[in-house]
């Protein structure tokens, strides 16, 4: 069964331009700037003003069940622009071991963690931060917090945090060791 249309609309805040153009969407706000292409995705993306308010509309015509839920992704992913050019998007990580204390450092001002000590290895691992995307200590020494605009970006950094330190060749159910996500939200609440 094929669908007529499908249709999501995203609002726009105040202080926040977004264009479209062959669909790529770029989002400025007060945080920065984003951009994010669409180009493989079969929908109709344009900024609309209703009623005084702008706002986004992402329409697919003749979709069927599979290809229906695209239209709700785009959105999704459009509003996490909107959200991360305006308030930022925060990852929280914490360091879980039974008996080496792993040592976080951070290095070259944000870009870079450093990570010791991880199940005893001598071996030191070294992990880049995506770019817009940046790593702080805090007052816990076994806590990180990763900032940036991008939520796409501060995801993926964590997800190459957590997945570089899998304990290999023991029992996983046991050797619990690693750093996990403990907290997400946005920077400014």
């Amino acid at each position: 069964m094929r669908y007529l249309l499908t249709k999501e609309e995203v609002k726009i805040p105040e202080g926040v331009e977004v264009t479209v153009k062959a669909r790529v969407v770029t989002v400025k706000g007060p945080r920065g700037k984003l951009e994010k292409s669409f180009k493989h995705v079969a929908v109709d993306i344009r900024v609309v003003t209703m009623k005084g308010e702008k706002m986004v509309v992402i329409e697919m015509w003749f979709g069927n069940y599979k290809n229906k839920p695209v239209v709700r992704s785009v959105a999704s992913a459009i509003q996490n622009m909107v959200d991360g050019v305006t308030k930022g998007h925060r990852c929280k990580m914490r360091a879980a071991f039974a008996h080496f204390p792993i040592t976080l450092t951070v290095l070259n001002k944000g870009k870079t963690l450093e990570i010791r000590n991880f199940v005893g290895e001598k071996h030191v691992k070294k992990i880049t931060m995506l770019p817009g995307c940046e790593v702080k200590e805090t007052d816990n020494k076994h806590q990180i917090i990763i900032e940036g605009i991008d939520l796409d970006g501060v995801a993926l950094t964590c997800a190459t945090i957590n997945q570089s330190l899998k304990v290999r060749h023991k029992d996983n159910r046991k050797f619990l060791d690693g750093i996990y996500v403990s907290e997400q939200g946005s920077i400014d609440k």
